[in-house]
This record gives C-alpha cells, structure tokens and sequence, in this order.
C-alpha cells in the first residue's frame, strides 16, 4: 500500500471502530493531514513520541494525537491495522481508546517511511 492509500485507509479504520460504539464518523482534513505528515517524520526520526505535538502545542491545529511508532518490517496497511487494533484493545479509560472515540469531528493522518520502519501519526480536532 502507497503513502497516499494509507492515509485514506487510516480515516476508514478509525471510522470503522467509532461506528462500532455510536460515534460519529471523523471528517478528512488536509490541514491535519499536512500537520500529521510533518509529526510522524520528526517523531519517527528523533525516536521521540508526541515530540512534534507538544513541541508546537498541536501547531495550532491538532488538539490531540495517536501515534504508531516505528513498526519494522511491515506493510503500511498492516501498520494500520495493526496499531489500530491495539490502541482500540486497550478499551475504555486508557489514552488511545479514548483519543479514537472522543468529541472530534476531524482527522488527519500522516505516515513517515524511514528504511524498514513506519511511523503514523493522527492528528485529531
């Protein structure tokens, strides 16, 4: 899967586990997929998580953030599935979940290759 297909991928999955539990679908948003982008390179190079974000307080944008970090040695769709998953799992009252179901009309996603690892941030508002 290309870097352009994830990024549509990554707002149906989240979108897919809010319909799951009566939450309202999350709007793409350029804006914080152009955010996102910049956030998964920086965090994924400096192996830092939410560094970008809280560096920039969300760049004026982003109000809060899940990130997948680093994942070696698989496709972007499985990153995606996979670190989705894990967030989603974590259930109830823990940061993810929380993050994935909140009061946010809108998304962006952005995807950082860096050899055999990826790194996906998600920007929400």
């Amino acid at each position: 899967m290309e870097i352009a297909s994830g990024l549509s991928f990554c707002v149906t999955e989240i979108n897919r586990y809010r319909e799951s539990v009566g939450r309202p679908p999350l709007a793409r948003s350029q804006v914080l997929e152009d955010y996102a982008a910049v956030a998964a390179e920086r965090d994924a190079l400096a192996h830092s998580a939410h560094r970008y974000f809280l560096q920039t307080n969300g760049g004026g944008t982003a109000t809060a953030e899940t990130e997948i970090l680093w994942w070696r040695g698989m496709e972007i769709k499985a990153v995606l599935q996979g670190g989705i998953a894990q967030m989603w799992q974590a259930g109830p009252n823990s940061e993810h979940y929380d993050i994935l179901i909140g009061p946010y009309s809108e998304i962006g996603c952005g995807i950082f290759v860096n050899g055999a690892e990826v790194t996906v941030a998600q920007d929400f508002r």
